[in-house]
């Protein structure tokens, strides 16, 4: 429990099954039938996903103790002794090198799941510590840990054939970019706004005036949504009808029954509110597009099943426990 605490893995382990999607949708682009037979490029893509999580995890934990210590905010790496701290930071760093390894063939996807590691170097490091400056520290979080990472899923799946898939890589880096990056990072900065007062952190959302972040709000909001629809709409349009009316009918559910309130970005001072659209990128879309491929090939049951048990339980769980309190 506390190597789980201690990698942060509450942070960004919901934060794979999109990920998942881009690859999913990439098979039904390809008309891949079987994904049984794709499962160890699946597993080594989110292989080297969790690598980079665990190391902006790190890092930032790293270079954030003093402030965490000031706003009496845990920080499980002040637990460990400086000599164990670097030995950790340099165990993730030598796995890091062993990942590119297996990467060498494939010289463009080993630029860009660095780009990903230099981000969060960039955005944690007090040399730069871009996590303090405003649009900057917005923008390079989204970059390191979406962006670059779904680049560099995308051009290993496609082994540089990006020519003739161009609107279908860059409509999913960005739509990750804007949705699971800037506004993941928006509302947590939101979430985290008497924290980061108390310790003298300055963020886009507490040293930026309400009409600036209104507006820049607006922006992200309107890039995140465009670029999905490019997205979905060059894979074809089935699986976002009836995934996004699903979503809908859960919104009415939750909304009639339990009350629960709904945001883009800032959360509700009620309990029982959710961000939109995320548990739609999350649970109902991935598991769609599984059942989608399930029934073109039952093989691919397994593979659902395994999803559903690894990345939705806790989330089923947890939105029982949500409605319930």
């Amino acid at each position: 429990m506390f190597f789980l605490k201690f990698i942060r893995i509450s942070t960004w382990w919901f934060k794979l099954p999109p990920f998942l999607v881009l690859i999913y949708l990439y098979f039904i682009k390809e008309n891949i039938k079987d994904i049984g037979q794709e499962i160890y490029v699946i597993l080594f893509l989110l292989s080297g996903l969790i690598v980079g999580a665990i190391f902006a995890s790190l890092i930032n934990n790293y270079y954030d103790q003093e402030d965490d210590t000031v706003a009496g905010k845990e920080n499980f790496m002040t637990r460990i002794s400086k000599i164990y701290q670097f030995i950790t930071l340099g165990s993730i760093f030598l796995l890091g090198i062993v990942y590119s390894f297996f990467l060498l063939g494939n010289i463009f996807a080993l630029v860009f799941y660095w780009l990903g590691w230099v981000c969060f170097y960039l955005y944690s490091c007090r040399q730069f510590r871009l996590k303090e400056k405003t649009y900057l520290g917005i923008i390079f979080d989204g970059l390191g840990s979406q962006f670059f990472p779904s680049l560099f899923i995308f051009i290993y799946l496609l082994n540089g054939n990006i020519v003739n898939n161009l609107t279908f890589v860059i409509s999913g880096s960005i739509w990750m970019l804007f949705s699971f990056g800037m506004r993941s990072l928006i509302i947590h900065q939101y979430y985290d706004y008497d924290n980061d007062v108390k310790a003298g952190v300055a963020t886009f959302i507490n040293s930026s005036s309400k009409r600036v972040i209104s507006g820049f709000n607006f922006f992200v909001l309107i890039a995140e949504s465009v670029s999905f629809l490019i997205f979905i709409g060059t894979t074809g349009w089935t699986i976002f009808v009836l995934s996004f009316g699903i979503y809908i009918i859960s919104l009415l559910l939750l909304k009639v029954l339990f009350k629960v309130q709904f945001y883009f970005f800032q959360p509700s001072q009620n309990y029982k509110s959710r961000s939109l659209l995320f548990d739609y990128y999350i649970t109902i879309l991935p598991i769609t597009i599984l059942l989608f491929l399930a029934l073109k090939n039952d093989d691919n049951i397994v593979i659902l099943v395994s999803s559903v048990l690894l990345f939705n339980v806790t989330t089923f769980f947890r939105l029982s426990s949500f409605i319930k309190n």
